[in-house]
């Protein structure tokens, strides 16, 4: 059984936790010496003596990790010995033979499986065909021993560290060794690394340098710090650079928690431009991978502050659901097109409340027929019922009114995904106005069939003769459907009709809502929802996604996407293991609320913690946390 396991994931970046005791240690920081304090820090080497690089012979070096005294349950390894190692990272200044190394693998698999809990590996032999035999051990902790080579080379840094982090499972920690600044700690947890050492506290402090978070100062021109350190007689500088480091990975751990590590990393990687040129890469390249490891199911606000965040996981995930799982509801006849706000939701904003009142003054018979589309960047296009859940009404992005050219080619693309699924006969009505949303309009008109009006051409949208025309439009055009006969269909039912398609898959919708639910209870309370009398769902208020009720979940099992297949008819405990996780769903994602499935039969609900993906490659550890049991009919 591995040492860690995942707690939460967020792309590559995890919180890890050791198995038995759930004790959290990653992103942590790992002291190459026994510390005077072991606060701050995940765990520390306990040595006689500093090793040779080019020594093979055993040596007694323990990795002793940090786990709460006050947890019942005791772990199995509180140290990790590190005998048969050939070297010691953090004091290997040169590279080792492939000859050499292809030894030490030979060595490390004939150890008892107790002893293969650490693997050294130099990124340029990642590749060796004996290191997938060392990813089937039990081994929990993989050194990197040369990655820092790499922080000049994007491409070369992009493709190993992501090629290596998706061919591990989540329950293997990644410790990146050495003198690594800690303005550096966000981006490289971000692509996977787990945990960092504080030998840069040691080499920076013996030669008289004072750090911050903003970089290196000498020691006698430095800003000013009144932290205990600096405060003593005489000043511990060790200290001070020390508490930089631990501040670093408290930051990064503090980002994870709260769902907001990709925001801090577009913030941090344009300190170095190699990081900055990385993640442009990783998002080009690898982005798929990323994106079916973040949660879709948050609270986190989503801060746009650059052209990274137009591909940033969870927002490349929004635009891909839109266009595999939303489809119109089949009466809609008029599709509308709306700027977006800066308040969220759209339709709680003075803007939308005057599109409202518009659409109003064309008659109550409308609603029935219109399908209201914002247009929107970093998003591309958010369908009305859709604007509640997550992250349609956590993002921000600084409005200039100015479309770069990947924005309008994203966003027209994606719209004109999704206007192919409405009735031949349908009309656009475009009430954008402005750069940007033109050339847009202008780009839907020559690869769509379907008719176009424009209502704001001339004017603002928001402006009299605008709204004017916009309820004119309306009126006639609703005259040319009225002759046909029309269901009328509740906007809650399609509002939780999109919202079951986005989140369990297609299909799932229709069935769980087929007629009119009442929903009780209002924001900031989660409503619940009604049908024929039943209570048979929650849509949380903190995310707008929903919970289904466990006698409802048997009704769209055979089609949800959000499916584990597991090894029994029942589930022990209040969580799922990787051992009896048979086969996941690959598109779920951490935080999904999930069916567990034995022979077709639904026997619980999770909330998962990695990605499908992971799950199926996980050998220890939680994959998902019970929420309700299910009887199953023997």
């Amino acid at each position: 059984m591995r040492f860690f396991q995942p707690l939460q994931q967020f792309g590559f970046g995890r919180i890890l936790a050791e198995t038995r005791t759930h004790f959290p240690l990653s992103p942590g920081l790992i002291s190459i010496e026994k510390p005077e304090s072991i606060n701050g820090y995940s765990a520390y080497f306990d040595f006689p003596l500093i090793p040779d690089f080019s020594s093979k012979d055993l040596v007694d070096l323990k990795l002793v990790w940090n786990i709460s005294d006050s947890k019942k349950e005791r772990t199995l390894f509180e140290s990790h010995q590190l005998s048969l190692q050939p070297y010691y990272p953090s004091y290997a200044p040169e590279q080792i033979s492939k000859k050499d190394y292809e030894k030490y693998l030979e060595n490390f698999l004939s150890l008892p499986n107790l002893e293969k809990q650490i693997f050294v590996l130099p990124l340029n032999h990642y590749e060796s065909n004996k290191i997938d035999k060392i990813l089937e051990s039990d081994c929990s902790l993989i050194i990197l021993n040369d990655l820092k080579k790499l922080f000049t080379n994007q491409r070369k840094l992009a493709e190993r560290m992501t090629k290596l982090r998706n061919k591990l499972s989540p329950d293997i920690g990644l410790y990146l060794p050495g003198s690594v600044s800690p303005a550096f700690y966000s981006f490289l947890s971000y692509i996977g690394i787990d945990f960092f050492d504080n030998s840069f506290a040691y080499k920076i402090s013996e030669n008289g340098i004072f750090l911050t978070e903003d970089g290196v100062f000498p020691i006698d021109n430095h800003p000013p710090c009144f932290c205990s350190h600096c405060s003593s007689t005489p000043k511990n500088i060790f200290g001070h650079n020390e508490q930089v480091l631990k501040n670093a990975v408290a930051r990064v751990d503090f980002a994870l928690n709260n769902g907001t590590l990709r925001t801090m990393v577009e913030q941090d990687v344009h300190r170095n431009i190699t990081f900055a040129a990385t993640l442009r890469h990783l998002d080009k390249i690898y982005g798929e991978l990323f994106r079916k490891r973040t949660p879709l199911v948050s609270s986190a606000q989503v801060r746009c502050v650059g052209e990274e965040s137009l591909f940033r996981p969870v927002v490349s995930e929004f635009r891909e659901r839109i266009k595999e799982r939303f489809r119109p509801y089949s009466d809609s006849r008029i599709v509308l097109l709306l700027p977006c706000s800066a308040k969220k939701p759209y339709s709680q904003s003075r803007t939308h409340l005057m599109f409202r009142n518009a659409m109003k003054k064309a008659g109550s018979s409308i609603f029935s027929l219109l399908s209201e589309l914002i247009v929107t960047s970093p998003l591309s296009v958010v369908p009305r019922e859709l604007e509640n859940i997550y992250p349609a009404r956590f993002y921000d992005i600084p409005v200039a009114g100015n479309w770069s050219e990947n924005e309008i080619k994203i966003t027209s693309n994606l719209l004109l995904d999704v206007l192919s699924h409405y009735h031949k006969d349908s009309i656009i009505i475009n009430h954008l106005h402005g750069h940007g949303y033109e050339d847009i309009v202008e780009k839907v008109r020559k690869n769509t069939t379907l008719n176009v009006i424009d209502t704001s051409n001339k004017a603002p949208t928001t402006s009299h003769e605008s709204l004017k025309e916009l309820s004119n439009v309306l009126a006639t055009t609703q005259e040319e459907f009225l002759s046909n006969q029309f269901t009328k269909v509740n906007s809650n039912t399609k509002k939780l009709r999109a919202i079951s398609d986005f989140q369990f898959g297609p299909g799932t919708g229709q069935i769980l809502f087929p007629s009119k639910v009442k929903l009780k209870g209002k924001y900031p309370r989660s409503p619940q929802i009604f049908r024929d009398g039943q209570h048979i769902a929650t849509m949380h208020a903190s995310t707008g996604f929903l919970s289904i009720f466990p006698a409802y979940v048997e009704d769209i099992s055979n089609i949800s996407l959000n499916k584990l297949q597991f090894g029994a008819n029942y589930v022990s405990g209040s969580n799922v293991y990787a051992p009896g996780c048979l086969n996941a769903d690959e598109r779920i994602l951490p935080e999904d609320e999930i069916f567990v499935v034995h022979e077709n039969q639904v026997i619980a609900t999770a909330r998962a913690l990695v990605s499908g993906l992971d799950m199926n490659k996980m050998t220890s550890g939680k994959v998902a946390e019970v929420k309700k049991k299910l009887k199953v009919n023997k």
